[in-house]
């Protein structure tokens, strides 16, 4: 195996992983260098996985991050107002192997993987850890090493699989895509066999976490040229395994889909694994800006922004698909207004007038609003002028979301309890993987197998949580409704911009397929068949000059 252009550099993270921990025990250190001797000891290998556990904040949280390769450019979100990731967004020729995205993922992951590879060999000897403690530890690592390369793999294809090292090297080569899965699945293997049950500190890796990101393998494999006959089988076996023990990991569905997402309830039952962020500057004082990402401008009618609403970015909207197909039903069916907000409240006194299009035609209606009052409301569907004028706020219809500035703003990302000001950034953890999702994988296995009876019981078990009370009957699917569009739009319901859905498409074969047909700005018009994958970093293509050219994936420059 070739060794990558890599340095064990980083800092460790401000969070203490170890079994117990005092806040005196949790003074952030910097080491430019983490050592094979240093890594052979307890505090080494806390250190070790403390900085690994912190480059995931390199993918869940900038700008940069998996946000701008998964939510946006799918069937689900598009750009709405110009930004760092419009390129990305909409597949213009100014996104190549030179783009920030492609670069910072990539080394992200690999100093990840490189820092995860110290700690499995030199673990082996590590002293002052009951054997047990050692073993769960290794297990952290392997858990996050296959994290990294299943990042890697899906968004680049086959990729270099690396050993440690702490200097750079000038050659790399790529391995197959079979032999990227066959290491990403031996190492959630040993994870399995090796990790707590249950979540021993919020944000480490668990049982339950491993044997989630194991089914989401298994099925991404099976849908892929490295296919291996038992990989749906696989996938279905491993998910329901841990839907049916789900207790003996304290894992769990919530009974309400919005308590999933409420603001510092980040780590429930039905989280299986996150991203650590927060304010107390002992735990590195993390921040993020998502919870700007997705609000509208809803400042233009309120006369200002507050700490509930958030700040304005408004860089990204949902689609029409999504508001008017995939979340049809808004009758039966409670996730959309989960999902989306539709009301807000006046901050202070406002008067003026908008202008609406009810209809195809346009009228200019006056509102108005005291403290307190509701002065701006996005109902989720079509309302008739007469209906409108009854009320004094602001109604802004589906027909409306035309623009980069009228568009329900999508909620999961809003943080309104941990900061103090409407500017500031995100606290908030990120989830990466939930028990609903496990489901979601039971099911599109089973109906890759031919079982579409047992998709729809998976599908089922989320859809009676959604279901408003007393609708739950209206919300049952049965195996005639299964199909993969139906998967998918599933899939958006429960788990809309939660950094999976570009993953989902190119996974299932459908991404530019999709993106033609439900895209509603340009990236319809711009995307090509090589899309499927991300174009290799010029900055590691650069890096090899030492034997053969590291190959770029088809199609990009």
């Amino acid at each position: 195996m070739k060794k990558i252009l890599l340095m064990t550099v980083f800092t460790a993270m401000a969070v203490c992983f170890a079994t117990s921990c005092k806040k005196s025990d949790l003074a952030e250190e910097n080491r430019s260098k983490l050592t094979s001797d240093f890594f052979s000891t307890a505090a080494g290998i806390d250190n070790g996985l403390n900085a690994s556990y912190q480059f995931l904040r390199s993918l869940y949280g900038p700008e940069e991050g998996l946000e701008a390769f998964t939510n946006i450019g799918a069937d689900e979100m598009r750009l709405a107002n110009g930004n760092r990731t419009t390129h990305v967004s909409i597949y213009d020729t100014q996104f190549d192997s030179n783009n920030e995205f492609s670069s910072g993922i990539w080394a992200a992951c690999y100093r990840s993987i490189n820092t995860c590879n110290g700690l499995i060999i030199f673990g082996q000897t590590v002293t002052g850890l009951t054997d047990d403690a050692r073993k769960e530890k290794i297990a952290e690592a392997k858990f996050l090493r296959a994290f990294n390369y299943f990042v890697l793999v899906r968004l680049f294809g086959g990729v270099t699989i690396t050993e440690y090292t702490t200097t750079p090297t000038n050659s790399a080569t790529r391995a197959s895509l079979a032999d990227c899965y066959n290491l990403v699945i031996s190492d959630l293997k040993a994870a399995v066999a090796d990790l707590n049950p249950t979540i021993p500190q919020p944000g480490r890796a668990s049982i339950g976490a491993a044997k989630h990101l194991l089914a989401l393998v298994y099925l991404t494999r099976g849908w892929s040229a490295a296919a291996q006959t038992t990989d749906f089988q696989s996938a279905y076996d491993t998910a329901t395994d841990l839907i049916n023990n789900a207790g003996t990991y304290n894992a769990g569905l919530l009974p309400d889909f919005a308590d999933v997402f409420r603001d510092n309830n980040e780590n429930n039952k039905e989280v299986l694994f996150n991203v650590q962020y927060s304010t107390d500057l002992t735990y590195g004082g993390a921040n993020n800006a998502w919870n700007h990402l997705y609000v509208n401008t809803y400042d233009a009618i309120l006369g200002q922004r507050d700490l509930l609403n958030g700040r304005s970015y408004a860089w990204f909207r949902a689609t029409n698909w999504v508001y008017n197909t995939a979340f049809a039903d808004k009758t039966n069916d409670s996730r959309y207004y989960k999902t989306f907000q539709s009301v807000w409240k006046a901050s202070k006194a406002i008067s003026g007038t908008y202008t609406i299009t009810v209809g195809g035609t346009a009228y200019t209606l006056p509102y108005s609003a005291n403290v307190g009052d509701t002065a701006l409301r996005y109902p989720g569907m079509n309302m008739s002028i007469d209906e409108i004028k009854k009320h004094k706020y602001v109604i802004y219809t589906p027909e409306n979301y035309n623009d980069n500035r009228i568009f329900p703003t999508m909620t999961k990302y809003l943080d309104p309890l941990n900061r103090t000001t409407p500017n500031e950034n995100s606290h908030r953890p990120v989830i990466v993987f939930r028990l609903a999702e496990t489901y979601l994988v039971a099911a599109e296995a089973a109906f890759k197998l031919g079982q579409a009876g047992n998709a729809a019981t998976m599908i089922n078990a989320i859809r009676s949580r959604a279901a408003y009370a007393g609708h739950s009957d209206q919300m049952q699917v049965t195996a005639a409704d299964i199909n993969l569009d139906f998967l998918l739009a599933e899939r958006t319901r429960e788990m809309m911009s939660e950094n999976v859905r570009w993953f989902d498409l190119v996974r299932t074969g459908t991404l530019i397929n999709r993106v033609r047909t439900y895209d509603d700005y340009q990236a319809k018009l711009n995307i090509q068949d090589f899309d499927i994958l991300r174009p290799i970093p010029l900055s590691q293509i650069n890096s090899v000059i030492s034997g053969p050219a590291y190959p770029q994936n088809p199609g990009w420059r």
